[in-house]
Parts: C-alpha cells; sequence; structure tokens
C-alpha cells in the first residue's frame, strides 16, 4: 500500500503535470488580477487541459494500434 502511494506521487509530479499546473496558476493570476477575461480565461484552460490529458490517451491508442497490425501481419 505504501509503495502504491509513493508510486502514485511520483506519477504526479511527471512534467507534464507540472508544467500544466503551472500553466494553470499563471492564467488563474491573470484572469484574478483582470488582465484577461474570464471568458479567455476558461477557454485557454480548456485547451491546454485538453491537449495535456489527452495526450497520453493518443499515444496509449497508437501503441494499440501498432500492436493490433504487427500481430495482423503475423497472421
Amino acid at each position: 500500500m505504501k509503495e502504491k502511494l509513493i508510486s502514485s506521487i511520483i506519477n504526479l509530479f511527471k512534467v507534464k503535470s507540472i508544467i500544466t499546473l503551472l500553466t494553470f496558476g499563471a492564467f488563474f493570476y491573470l484572469s484574478i488580477t483582470e488582465k484577461i477575461g474570464s471568458d479567455n480565461f476558461m477557454l485557454i484552460m480548456g485547451m491546454i487541459a485538453t491537449y495535456f490529458f489527452n495526450k497520453d490517451n493518443s499515444d496509449k491508442t497508437k501503441t494499440e494500434a501498432v500492436e493490433v497490425i504487427k500481430n495482423e501481419q503475423d497472421n
């Protein structure tokens, strides 16, 4: 259980997660200080979150597709 917790914490602090959190923080600050509008804040955060969190899914899907193609070619 302890090892699983440590592994989860390590995975949380991957570079992608750090960049995402810093970006959220920066744009949150800009929104609070009214240097950008709340509509722009939501648009930018939606784009960043979509890019970073869907990138893993697409990489896994591509890897799985390559494996399926290789298996089909072997048969």
